[in-house]
């Protein structure tokens, strides 16, 4: 009798099957990691859009001769009206408060928020 050494065909099936479930299960985590990252990188950009937005809201007043900052025109700056001025014992003031939006019109986001601006008062 001759010993033959070597995989029989059903230990190959079973080896094959194993590899495949491995590969499979290791594909999907990737392919999850790299949406994840893709979610992540979108969610950045759409924060920084924001913070550049609300940065130039603040500082429109101040520097309204300066040429627009923001490249990105889904925000839209919307100045409300000034809000009621404090009750005061001393003289005036050259500054007020006033409201505004931020409107984002592709999500329809709303931020609101207010500012400190410089009232062009005649001396």
């Amino acid at each position: 009798m001759h010993s033959q050494s070597g995989f029989t065909l059903l230990e190959v099936i079973v080896a094959l099957t194993i590899t495949g479930f491995v590969l499979g299960a290791l594909f999907s985590l990737v392919g999850g990691s790299k949406q994840l990252s893709w979610r992540a990188e979108e969610s950045l950009v759409q924060a920084t859009r924001v913070r550049a937005a609300i940065n130039f809201a603040l500082l429109e007043n101040e520097y309204s001769n300066v040429e627009e900052i923001l490249q990105d025109n889904s925000y839209q700056i919307r100045s409300l009206d000034f809000l009621e001025d404090p009750i005061r014992k001393t003289q005036g003031s050259v500054h007020a408060f006033q409201a505004y939006e931020i409107v984002n019109r592709e999500s329809n986001e709303v931020i609101a928020g207010s500012r400190w601006v410089q009232l062009d008062l005649p001396r």
